[in-house]
């Protein structure tokens, strides 16, 4: 009888550590990480589907266009078995409550460019030795893994007004840096353009001035040594970049925003924490970096 170990390669176990990492990945950020001497992608596609047949990973497709692939394009994640071999191989239980259903998919883009960014970060901290990541959870993960009874689990949307008016903070991911014996705490927000940049000012302001009202981000990251947090937005464009800037400008909490194109720091991942590239809403402040 053929064994689970036997069925899947060391460069498969690598492509299930991954997805189990980044959630959602499509071939080109696979391919990237895992196959990177597969220059035309063969190798990638012909892996991912023997995983797809034999039911470790998922295959979803788009329903938006991704522009770099021209084309509807697969997305992929663990399926339960995936999920189960890489607990087991990890001995990882956290790794059992990772999601294997996507809430939104007509959001598969936006969920791609998250991982886009958490790849980018990985890479950031590999270069850049004084620096560890202390966590990140994606908007679907629960947070408090550890807890046995799950009507008391939770995910990173927190409620955080019932009066006058209902108001929900719901970051797409969030994650700690533990820096010269400190460790803060960063909310991200991925944008893609999809809306009127002053409605999405409008939008996502309340929460996180709530949620800094009750010192939210301790209920995320208990282990964190400094009372405020950072809400991190990645953007596509410059131009959208700084339009993001000056809608937030007058909005209250905006102190706690930092906004950056994503192209400031792909080509350089370490410039995502030590570049000054991260720029306050005030108008002609100086871009600045994470670590101070």
């Amino acid at each position: 009888m053929t064994t689970d170990t036997e069925m899947i390669t060391a460069r498969d176990i690598s492509v299930l550590e991954c997805l189990a990492s980044y959630f959602l990945m499509n071939r080109r950020q696979i391919q990237a990480l895992c196959y990177p001497k597969d220059h035309d992608g063969r190798i990638t596609r012909r892996r991912l589907s023997a995983m797809c047949r034999d039911k470790y990973v998922k295959k979803l497709t788009m329903q938006v266009v991704n522009p770099r692939d021209g084309s509807l394009a697969p997305v992929y994640q663990l399926a339960s078995r995936g999920r189960t071999f890489v607990a087991e191989h990890l001995k990882e239980l956290r790794v059992m409550l990772k999601p294997l259903e996507v809430p939104q998919p007509q959001h598969l883009f936006h969920y791609l460019s998250v991982t886009d960014t958490h790849i980018l970060l990985d890479q950031a901290i590999q270069v850049c030795d004084d620096v560890r990541l202390d966590g990140w959870f994606n908007e679907d993960e629960i947070v408090n893994y550890d807890e046995p009874d799950r009507s008391k689990q939770f995910k990173l949307e927190t409620l955080v007004a019932e009066s006058p008016r209902r108001t929900l903070c719901r970051p797409d991911a969030a994650f700690q840096l533990e820096y010269q014996q400190h460790r803060g705490v960063f909310y991200l927000e991925q944008d893609r353009d999809s809306y009127w940049h002053g409605q999405v000012a409008k939008r996502k302001t309340p929460g996180y001035v709530k949620l800094a009202e009750v010192n939210g981000h301790r209920k995320h990251f208990p282990e964190t040594t400094i009372d405020r947090f950072t809400v991190l937005c990645v953007t596509p464009s410059n131009k959208r970049r700084d339009a993001l800037r000056e809608a937030f400008r007058g909005m209250e909490g905006k102190e706690r925003w930092r906004f950056a194109n994503y192209a400031d720091f792909v080509d350089e991942p370490a410039s995502f924490l030590r570049g000054p590239v991260w720029y306050p809403c005030d108008e002609g402040a100086e871009p600045v970096s994470l670590l101070k």
